[in-house]
């Protein structure tokens, strides 16, 4: 007599692992889990990495709203979290070439083709950083020094 074991299929690594995007998962999970250790507190949202040819590009989305709370971050805090997130990645991935990073808050869906959801949003690339990464910059220079950043009218000031 044969014994046979059902077992569930496994879930697709994108429901393990909502926070990957997929194109690269084990990449993806090692930046996601270098930015728990840059900002512990904070809530990742997405992570996405592609490699093409050595050419190594990412991208971090996250929740400018307060987790557990109502409150949004302000634009001082956004600076703060994004430099944080920009500096943390490239020191930890030197194949990285170009990062970006946006913040969105989350919006009902009866309100998502009337109201954007992101509300900051920067492109770093390595040559640049590398010219400013030891300098004294408040975290509003250091980004502004990459030219592209964007904030909504909506952010508090």
């Amino acid at each position: 007599m044969m014994h046979h074991t059902v077992r569930p299929a496994a879930a697709p690594a994108a429901l393990q692992r909502p926070w990957d995007e997929g194109v690269t998962p084990a990449l993806e999970d090692q930046v996601f889990a270098q930015t728990y250790r840059a900002l512990p507190s904070h809530n990742v949202l997405k992570v996405y990495v592609f490699d093409a040819n050595g050419y190594q590009s990412a991208g971090i989305r996250f929740s400018a709203r307060v987790p557990h709370e109502q409150a949004d971050l302000s634009r001082t805090e956004l600076d703060t979290e994004a430099v944080t997130l920009i500096r943390s990645t490239f020191d930890a991935f030197p194949q990285l070439q170009t990062l970006d990073v946006w913040a969105t808050i989350p919006v009902p869906a009866a309100e998502m083709t009337e109201q954007d959801s992101t509300v900051f949003s920067v492109s770093a690339d390595r040559i640049t950083y590398e010219a400013i990464r030891a300098k004294a910059l408040t975290d509003a220079q250091f980004l502004d020094i990459f030219g592209r950043v964007w904030v909504a009218p909506e952010v508090p000031r």
